[in-house]
């Protein structure tokens, strides 16, 4: 089976340790998706963008493996794409992220994913566009949040804005409102 890999498990050490049968094949760059980060890497679909993967041929045991590691079917999906490359004809599996946003990686996460892009001799470009992107993406977050708060110090938890998943607050939308109050 062929595994497409953008984020952690570019890195060859933690590949052996979680999956020791996996084989590195090549690196190629995959057209219409760009990584984003949402705490973890994910990728999503943009037809200008293109991502760094790896892709590595891995066993049933591998896979099961990675969808302990991957969170799978709860965090991540799996999708598989067609693959015309020379010497890697057929199905390649990835996983994405079930619930889409973005958020800045842990730094140790982060440092793990560097080492995989060295490991391979990817280009870091892409790799410091998302967390750039996803600095920009909090920091927006963090204004916006400020901004509410300064405007109308009375607003409630729960009633006027939540935390989402990631620790951040967002202001809840009209639709939100409502269900929340009629439970």
């Amino acid at each position: 089976m062929l595994y497409g890999a953008y984020g952690a498990n570019l890195n060859k050490e933690s590949m052996k340790i979680r999956c020791p049968d996996a084989k590195p094949m090549i690196s190629f760059h995959l057209k219409g998706y760009r990584l984003v980060f949402n705490s973890v890497a994910d990728i999503v679909k943009d037809p200008k963008g293109t991502v760094p993967i790896v892709l590595w041929k891995i066993t049933k045991k591998c896979e099961k493996a990675l969808d302990r590691f991957e969170g799978y079917p709860f965090l991540y999906n799996k999708i598989r794409i067609k693959s015309d490359i020379p010497g890697a004809k057929g199905k390649i599996m990835l996983y994405v992220m079930r619930r889409k946003g973005i958020a800045i990686p842990p730094t140790s996460y982060f440092k793990t994913i560097e080492e995989g892009y060295d490991d391979f001799g990817l280009d870091k470009t892409y790799l410091y566009s998302a967390k750039a992107k996803a600095s920009e993406y909090q920091e927006l977050n963090l204004n916006l949040a400020r901004k509410i708060t300064e405007e109308d110090d009375d607003l409630e938890l729960g009633v006027d804005w939540e935390y989402d998943w990631d620790g951040t607050h967002i202001p809840l939308t009209n639709k939100a409102k409502r269900r929340i109050n009629n439970g």
